[in-house]
């Protein structure tokens, strides 16, 4: 079921590009070409949702989830939906309230979720890569507090080559 899913969106894209194309272009030739893919992704769109209601109709279940993910999954977190973005109003969607689409639990809307863990700390990139920005812990050495060695490294380079810092 998932894969049938899947080719329904990939279908979906698809025809969703095809008319973006359509839209942009004014040769005759390209609009014929691109308004026969439409047509085709029209029936494979429809082929696809037939195929997936014709599965259900057999009893698959309509969200795909193998029994053994149950087993893995953090419960508390199933089925709340975290809003990241401004205002409430995605408290009033059917995916933060009532019961949840597998019939497996209740939808809790979490309006200010909390980080789970601490903030990472990522290591320096490396400086040669475009626009790498410096991040405050590569600033300098941890220990001593004295800059760290690729600023050190960074430093030399702009003294030899042409053009560069001295």
């Amino acid at each position: 079921m998932a894969d049938f899913r899947s080719n329904l969106s990939a279908e979906s894209q698809g025809l969703v590009q095809a008319v973006r194309m359509y839209e942009m272009t004014e040769d005759p030739g390209v609009k014929d070409t691109l308004s026969f893919m439409i047509a085709r992704d029209t029936m494979h769109q429809n082929q696809w949702l037939a195929a997936i209601e014709d599965l259900q109709s057999e009893g698959f279940e309509e969200t795909v989830v193998p029994k053994v993910a149950r087993e893995y999954e953090k419960k508390e977190f199933s089925y709340q939906f975290w809003n990241h973005s401004e205002g409430e109003e995605s408290a009033q969607g059917r995916w933060a309230k009532g019961s949840s689409i597998d019939g497996r639990g209740e939808f809790e809307y979490v309006a200010n979720p909390q980080p789970l863990g601490p903030e990472p700390t990522p290591p320096q990139p490396d400086p040669r890569l475009y626009s790498t920005a410096k991040t405050p812990q590569a600033s300098q050495s941890a220990a001593t507090g004295e800059p760290n060695v690729i600023d050190r490294v960074v430093e030399v380079i702009d003294k030899i080559t042409p053009g560069g810092q001295e």
